[in-house]
Parts: C-alpha cells; structure tokens; sequence
C-alpha cells in the first residue's frame, strides 16, 4: 500500500512538472522585472539627484532618453531578432538590465550614467513586447481578457511594491535602490533559465507570432478600435511621465515631503489601478467601445488639473490614486484592442510599448523643463491640455467608426 502510495504521488509530480506551461514563467517573472523596474525608476531619480547634483530639467533629460532609447529598442532593434524565441529574448533581457544597472553604479561620470542608463532602456525593450505577444498568442475575446488581468495583476503588484521599497531603501543610501532592482532583474533571468532547462512544456514551446515563423498567415481581423486606444494610451502616459519623474522632484523641493513619503505617493496610484484591472479582465461591457475611452479621458485631464490646487499628501494620495485607476482603463484599451484579432502581437505591443514611452518622454521632458522656469502649476495645465487635446482625436474616431459600421 504504501509503495502504491508513493508510486501515485510520483506520478502526480511527473503530471504536474510535465503539465507547468508558459504562465508559471511569465507571472512570476513578470512581477520581479516590474517590481525591479519601479523601484529603478523613482531609486533613479533620487540617484541623479544625490550624486551628480542633477536638476529638474536634467532629471527629465535622463529620464527621456532611457525612454527613447527603449522605443527604440521596441521599433526598430527588437524585430531584428523576431525568429528568436521569446524566453531567450527575455533571459537576454533581464540580463543586461542587471548588467546596464551595474555599470550605472560603478561610474562616477554623468555623461557615462546617462549612457549605461540609455542601454537599460534599450535592454527592457526585449522583454515587454516579446512576453506580452507571447502571453497573448492564440486567444481572444474573453479568454484574451482574463490572460491581461493576472498579467496586469502581476506587473501591478510589482509597481505597488517597488515605489515603497525605493523611498525606504533611498533613505538608506542612494545606491541601494539600484541594487535591489537590478538583483531582481538577474533574478528573473535565472528563474526563466531555469524554467526553460527543466519544463518539458516550456522546452518544447516554439511560439511565434504567425507572420513571423513563416506559417501560412491566419485572416487579420484586426479592429480598429485599436486607433482611440492608442491614442489615449499615449497621452495617458504624458501625465503618468509628469507624475512619476517630475512630481517627486516638486514634492521634494517645494512640498518637502521625506523620500519614505514620495514613495507611499508613487505606490498610492497602483493600488485602484490593480482593482480596475481585474475587474476589466473579467469583464467585457467595454470591448470596442470608444464612449468609454472619452469619458476616461475626460475624467483623467480633470484630475491633472485639479492637483495644482492641492498639497496634502492625503488629497495627493487620493488624487494620484484616480488617475492610477485611469492609467489603467487607458492601458487596458490599447492592449486589448492592440492584439484583438491581429496575427502579430509582438509587434502590436511594440507600438502600444512605444506609445506608453513616447508619452512618458514627453511628460518628461517638457514636465522637466516648464517646472524648471516656470512653476508646477504650468506642468499640469499643459498635461490637461494634452488629453483632453486626445479627447477630440477619438472624438473624432469615434463618429468616423460608427460611420463605417452603419456603412457595413
């Protein structure tokens, strides 16, 4: 009996281990490259700042050009490899931003950081494209919804995470924060080696997007919902760009709140944001929908525009946290409107990717540079400008779509 007992359970094990797929790869390391991630990006900040002295038009420099340099990455370096597999695309990836971070720690020479920084930049485009195409390759509708939801849930935790551990490790040392994102970066490098070496299912997945591996391609029946999406994905990112590299510098400066508090400010906007993303991954009353973008965005440039009249850090933790909640309505339309019926979702998520940075970029820079010579209070009318700017684009979409269903 009890030899019977432990053939059953080896069995079970075998089933299991031989049963493990993709997703016991792309969640876990999903969280620790976002949580990494998040916890570089204000870490970063704060680095610049207490080491170089940097200023606020130089903080949006540095924060651009990692950005450019991941879209371009995403655009135009990243198809290069596109018959590459995609776990091998993301143990490169992970990899190298561990490496890029290293190297940003152990140079004393500004120019040089912003350098190292920029190839960061430009390792991450490796990883969230191929991943978000792998992860999305052969379902739709529901099922499609339901795959984005314990993503989002995953790289959201991590940003929940990150922002809190880089104000409490900031205030041990500027370096630290940059440590413990690129450790957890290797980390996710190994966990998809690992992954790969010992997962029959994992070792035998040769998932490419159809129009790359040479197959016959399937009928695209792409929507073009997707155009609105993008467009408020990009500019979306215009505010989150303000309010992730330029907002700490303010809060700092001028509202002269503690590094711990700036980062409970940055963590407050993922909280809501993870709630919406689950209930839009279980839900589907908002696919192909523009009047749902318009109003989201309504809500978001109005959101922008009344944190110019607030300094509590309790207001500025309900207000970041509404537009954390928008953030994701935002992305949420672009991805899944983005791969909805395409047959090349690696390269549909690398021009939703591409948005996503352009916009921060720009948030970024112009953030940077108006709050230098003017005032913050300029930063975010020119942010409710730029969205409600969007509002009339996919206004505008939205009457040419319903004009082409009536058509159909």
């Amino acid at each position: 009996m009890a030899l019977r007992n432990v053939s059953q359970i080896r069995q079970f094990l075998s089933s299991l281990h031989s049963g493990i797929g993709k997703s016991s790869v792309i969640y876990p390391s999903t969280f620790l490259v976002s949580t990494g991630i998040s916890i570089i990006e204000l870490g970063i900040i704060f680095y610049i700042k207490d080491i170089f002295g940097a200023t606020p038009s130089q903080v949006g420099y540095f924060t651009a050009l990692w950005f450019f340099c991941y879209i371009i990455g995403c655009v135009f370096i990243r198809p290069i490899f596109k018959k590459v597999l995609p776990r091998y695309l993301l143990i490169g990836s992970t990899f190298f931003m561990f490496l890029f971070i290293l190297l940003v720690l152990n140079t004393k020479t500004f120019i040089y950081a912003y350098m190292y920084f920029s190839l960061y930049g430009m390792a991450m485009s490796f990883f969230w494209p191929p991943i978000m195409g792998w992860l999305s390759q052969d379902i739709e509708g529901s099922q499609l919804g339901k795959s984005m939801s314990y993503f989002s849930l995953s790289w959201n935790v991590g940003l929940i995470i990150g922002p809190f551990l880089a104000g409490i490790l900031s205030a041990i040392s500027p370096e630290v924060p940059l440590w413990a994102g690129g450790l957890l970066c290797l980390l996710a490098a190994i966990l998809i080696t690992i992954a790969s070496i010992t997962l029959p299912k994992i070792r035998s997945d040769k998932s490419l997007d159809t129009a790359q591996s040479g197959e016959t391609p399937k009928t695209d029946t792409s929507t073009l919902f997707r155009f609105p999406g993008w467009v408020g994905m990009f500019s979306t990112f215009v505010v989150i760009g303000v309010i992730v590299n330029i907002f700490p510098v303010f809060a700092r400066d001028e509202l002269l709140l503690k590094k711990e508090i700036i980062g409970i400010l940055m963590q407050s906007r993922t909280f809501i944001g993870t709630f919406v993303f689950v209930i839009l991954g279980h839900t589907t009353f908002w696919h192909f929908r523009v009047s749902q973008m318009i109003v989201g965005q309504i809500c978001l440039a109005c959101a922008i525009f009344f944190m110019m009249f607030i300094s509590s850090p309790l207001l500025l933790v309900l207000f970041i946290s509404l537009l954390g909640a928008l953030r994701a309505i935002s992305y949420s339309n672009s991805f899944f409107h983005g791969v909805s019926g395409s047959i090349n979702r690696t390269r549909r998520m690398a021009i939703h990717e591409a948005l996503l940075a352009s916009g921060i970029i720009c948030g970024s820079l112009l953030g940077g540079l108006l709050y230098q010579h003017f005032s913050m209070t300029v930063v975010y009318t020119l942010c409710a400008a730029v969205v409600m700017f969007g509002v009339v684009i996919q206004t505008s979409l939205f009457f040419l779509l319903r004009t082409k269903q009536a058509v159909k």
